[in-house]
């Protein structure tokens, strides 16, 4: 116990580190879909999306986060810092709780502590497991909690002792928070079925039993939230995949989680996985997690939208292969685990320092310099719809939030051929500001918009009283939009 008490110390700095360095613009879920609903159920303040007015999500992940900004604002602890980091503190800590929970599962799995060891160290030192592990979004909550449920999972199986019941719950847990995770626990609920001495038994007395009141508690929980019986869960099988409804947030082929996803999100520890996988059987683990992944890509492949987050559950298992390989390098083995944490560090600092850091760069520089009797501030985004953090992260500091609409039409509100807002904005700039935002842009102080379209449009801005006050700031080298560009900018109102 002891030594494993001395890992979780050291993991739990480890991923405190990640909440410090951490400091770029993901993906819009990490704020909208979790902490920005939180503050909302607790201080009133907070944009609401539209998969919220659809009841396509589960409150369960934003109560959780509810509960630890209710608590900070009981203790007069709820500053601007503490109300965005604490919950990402909380989330990291969690995941540290994962890890240990991961190199359980390595010495379980693998055939040598070696082995466990090479394995545990490819998944550590992934860029992009430290790169998601302290951010609010569902699929991070989703992975820590599939490794600690898998804790309890009988891989041995009719040979395990153990307790299974814990990791039913927190794998339901994990559905009803990701839906599409039901895809890993599929294969392992089947294996478990299937080397159980009694199979109906056990879903009889352990699977439904435990199963049943959370799906049930969390449905009337959501029932309340929205005022109106629904389930979240099914709402977002049915519209995500029975009905496409994916695909309106892009469209990618068939082959891009494998020629593209996984290559991006797990760069060298590739090459180990692989060759772990082909290499002899002496130094390979159970093939489950891989039959488990296999799977979980296989039907990820099939759906029209593809996203890297979607593939974060599944790194740790395909880790796990990577340990043999390494075992079998002998005299090269120092020289390859030590290229290997040497190029997940390199990546680890271009995405969490440089890269896409401009949503979160220009709101801190804006605080900093509002100062004065102006009270509270709006500000206007014109940019790509939820490229910007919202109140949860700009808690006290903000009064009004205006983000461009993008919300798709499913009340079929606009004309087959008329655009959303966003794409309005950036189809014709110019147009769009003298038609629509000067009839409010007095009801803001400053604008936030990338260097490009304030240059198309400088002249308008200039011409109704805006002047750029802050020195051009840095967002990213590398862009993922043609909509975005290398700098933002931040304008302020005369007078203001």
């Amino acid at each position: 116990m002891r030594p494993l008490f001395r890992l979780l110390a050291k993991l739990v700095v480890f991923r405190c580190i990640s909440v410090y360095l951490v400091s770029s613009w993901f993906v819009p879920d990490e704020v909208y879909q979790s902490a920005e609903v939180a503050h909302h159920l607790v201080y009133g303040t907070g944009h609401l999306s539209w998969e919220w007015r659809h009841s396509l999500r589960s409150f369960f992940h934003p109560a959780i986060i509810a509960l630890i900004l209710k608590l900070l604002n009981l203790l007069s602890l709820d500053s601007q810092i503490l109300v965005y980091h604490v919950p990402r503190l909380a989330h990291a800590l969690l995941f540290a709780l994962a890890d240990l929970s991961f190199y359980k599962i390595c010495l379980r799995l693998c055939k040598t502590q070696g082995i466990a060891d090479n394995s545990f160290l490819a998944y550590l030192s992934s860029w992009f497991v430290f790169y998601c592990s302290p951010r609010t979004l569902s699929n991070s909550l989703e992975t820590s909690l599939t490794l600690i449920a898998l804790n309890w999972f009988p891989f041995e199986g009719k040979s395990y002792k153990g307790s299974t019941w814990p990791y039913i719950a927190l794998g339901v847990l994990t559905i009803v928070i990701r839906p599409t995770v039901s895809l890993l626990w599929l294969v392992f609920g089947l294996h478990h079925l299937c080397y159980s001495p009694n199979p109906i038994r056990l879903v009889l007395r352990t699977v439904l039993p435990v199963s049943l009141p959370i799906l049930i508690g969390t449905s009337v929980i959501d029932s309340w939230a929205y005022g109106k019986p629904t389930i979240p869960l099914w709402n977002f099988l049915q519209f995500n995949v029975v009905q496409g409804g994916s695909a309106l947030f892009g469209v990618h082929p068939w082959h891009w989680y494998i020629v593209s996803g996984i290559p991006a999100v797990l760069t060298v520890q590739t090459i180990p996985i692989i060759v772990g996988l082909l290499g002899p059987n002496i130094f390979r683990p159970s093939l489950l997690p891989f039959f488990a992944t296999t799977f979980y890509i296989a039907v990820h492949s099939l759906l029209p939208h593809k996203e890297q987050r979607f593939l974060l559950p599944i790194i740790p298992l395909m880790c796990i292969y990577a340990g043999g390989a390494f075992q079998n390098l002998k005299k090269w083995r120092g020289s390859a685990l030590a290229a290997m944490i040497a190029v997940n560090i390199g990546v680890t600092i271009f995405t969490s320092r440089y890269h896409q850091v401009g949503p979160f760069t220009a709101p801190r520089r804006i605080m900093e310099e509002w100062r004065g009797p102006h009270g509270k501030l709006s500000v206007a985004a014109l940019m790509p719809c939820y490229s910007l953090p919202g109140h949860a992260f700009w808690h006290d500091q903000l009064d009004t939030l205006r983000l461009l609409d993008c919300s798709p039409d499913l009340e079929q509100l606009r004309l087959p051929t008329e655009l959303d807002e966003a794409d309005q904005f950036h189809a014709n700039t110019t147009k769009w500001l003298t038609e629509k935002f000067s009839l409010e842009h007095q009801n803001y102080q400053r604008v936030l918009m990338y260097e490009k379209i304030y240059e198309s449009s400088r002249r308008w801005f200039e011409t109704n009283g805006w002047y750029q006050c802050i020195e051009k700031i840095w967002h990213s080298l590398a862009l993922t939009s043609s909509r975005e560009d290398n700098y933002m900018i931040v304008l302020c109102r005369n007078g203001y």
